[in-house]
């Protein structure tokens, strides 16, 4: 979802941050801004902010990341300036963009299960790299990372581990380039390009989830990506944090700096 088909998403829109809320407020008891009608947003998602976001066969939002473009201002930056053991310098710029509020509710281990789950980490380094740009900054809880770079991400570390309040996170760069990208394509199986951009078109008043289904009728590679009524549903756990785990963090934190992305 971009700046130029978001009236379509109204709905969509509504929804994910309504799952966001529930995701990190609820489950994970982050402290973060909440409305008065129970959606997590912050100043982050402004008009320059895009979405890619997966859907169960219902219509409802299973998993979602959020990419901005960092030439006016980052989360990074703004916020998680001590995890930068370098400084701030060069990690906001026209061909740097940031990913954040990623989760991933798609449960099951079919292979449509599996695809899907890579969708989520094609689609950012996708979409950059058709507008040219470099490379992605972040700040994740430190855990995660040796899952994203098992499904593969470039990953490279720029800091050390900080606590943000809720655990330990770090901040780190993600490449986007033409190899990177094709080898997940490839290693998954995924179509070029592993997501759908719908644009508005006045003559057509049907959804984006009926216009989303035509598409990937007519092509079986997406279709074989497509969600199905039987998929395992997720379960959230409100209320229970995961556990604090000091070893496991430091081993995920050992893991990813042996396998971090070096150039040259």
């Amino acid at each position: 979802m971009t700046r130029e088909n978001r009236s379509l998403y109204e709905r969509e829109l509504d929804d994910l941050f309504r799952r966001r809320k529930t995701v990190f407020v609820d489950e994970l008891g982050w402290h973060l801004p909440v409305t008065a009608d129970g959606r997590e947003i912050d100043g982050y998602d402004d008009d320059l902010a895009i979405y890619g976001i997966g859907f169960d066969s219902a219509g409802r939002v299973t998993m979602s990341g959020r990419y901005r473009p960092t030439a006016d201002r980052s989360m990074l930056v703004d916020v998680f300036p001590d995890a930068l053991a370098d400084g701030p310098d060069g990690l906001n710029g026209p061909d740097v963009w940031e990913f954040s509020r990623g989760f991933c509710l798609e449960t099951g281990g079919r292979d449509h299960n599996r695809r899907r789950r890579a969708m989520l980490m094609l689609t950012p380094l996708e979409v950059a790299l058709a507008r040219g740009i470099k490379s992605y900054v972040a700040f994740s809880e430190v855990r995660l990372l040796p899952l994203f770079i098992s499904m593969g991400w470039r990953v490279r570390l720029l800091g050390d581990p900080v606590s943000y309040g809720e655990g330990e996170g770090i901040a780190y760069r993600v490449e986007v380039s033409e190899e990177a990208v094709r080898e997940m394509r490839e290693s998954y199986g995924l179509p070029a390009p592993a997501h759908i951009h719908l644009l508005p078109d006045p003559t057509d008043t049907r959804s984006v989830h009926e216009r989303a289904r035509e598409i990937a009728e007519r092509n079986p590679a997406y279709a074989r990506m497509m969600p199905q009524p039987d998929d395992r549903p997720y379960v959230a756990h409100i209320g229970v944090r995961p556990i604090d785990e000091a070893v496991l963090r430091r081993r995920a934190v050992a893991w990813t700096r042996q396998n971090q992305h070096i150039v040259g």
